[in-house]
């Protein structure tokens, strides 16, 4: 039988809950009950949402920066624009990592004795880079 990692105890204030990986809205909000947190593997929570998030912000990128240019034919040399896309997928990768980072740590608890009534703020969600 498997050993079980990390915090696996049960809180004692009552029912809350208790995650390895996020579920996201549409908006990039939590999709969990108030109070929840990240227990787990604290790196496999962090890489795990490390890439929801970069997915989530290098998607919004690409339905913002290719807005009305549905259905155009691909004729002709590359289109100039696509190195200029990338950076801007970078950039928002890079901060869709921050806002996972800020995420894992405001919601993980690896101690069973936390006060489980201390108010847990959620960053922002990731969107588009400056955004």
């Amino acid at each position: 039988m498997a050993e079980a990692k990390g915090n696996t105890a049960v809180p004692k204030g009552g029912d809350v809950d208790r995650v390895q990986m996020l579920s996201l809205r549409a908006d990039g909000t939590p999709d969990q009950t108030p109070g929840f947190e990240i227990v787990g593997d604290r790196d496999v929570a962090l890489e795990q949402t490390r890439r929801q998030f970069t997915e989530q912000a290098v998607s919004a990128v690409d339905q913002i920066g290719r807005a009305g240019t549905a259905g155009a034919a691909e004729v002709g040399p590359q289109d100039p624009t696509i190195e200029a896309l990338k950076a801007e997928h970078d950039r928002a990768a890079d901060n869709a990592v921050k806002a996972a980072d800020a995420t894992v740590e405001a919601l993980f608890t690896d101690d069973p004795d936390r006060d489980k009534t201390a108010s847990k703020t959620v960053p922002a969600k990731p969107g588009p880079a400056g955004k």
